[in-house]
C-alpha cells in the first residue's frame, strides 16, 4: 500500500481570511476600496513573513485604521 500525503495551504488559506476580514473591517469603517484592498495586503504579507499571528494581524490592522478614521473625520476629510 502506498501513502500519499497531501499539501493543504493552511497557512495561504489563513492569510486569504486575514486579507478578508481586513478588507471588510476597512469596507465597514468607510473607507474606499482602494484603500480597503490596499490594508488588505499590508495585514496579509504580515501574516505570511511570520511577524505575528492571525488574529494579531487582523487586531493590529483594524486598530490603525480605526485610528486613522477617528483622525480624517476629526479633520472633515474622506477616507
Amino acid at each position: 500500500m502506498s501513502a500519499v500525503i497531501l499539501h493543504f495551504p493552511t497557512r495561504r488559506v489563513r492569510a486569504a481570511a486575514v486579507a478578508e476580514a481586513v478588507r471588510l473591517a476597512a469596507l465597514r469603517l468607510g473607507f474606499h476600496q482602494h484603500n480597503a484592498d490596499f490594508a488588505a495586503i499590508i495585514a496579509r504579507r504580515d501574516f505570511l513573513e511570520g511577524r505575528c499571528s492571525a488574529a494579531r494581524a487582523i487586531s493590529d490592522m483594524v486598530d490603525a485604521l480605526t485610528t486613522a478614521m477617528r483622525m480624517m473625520r476629526a479633520q472633515g476629510g474622506a477616507a
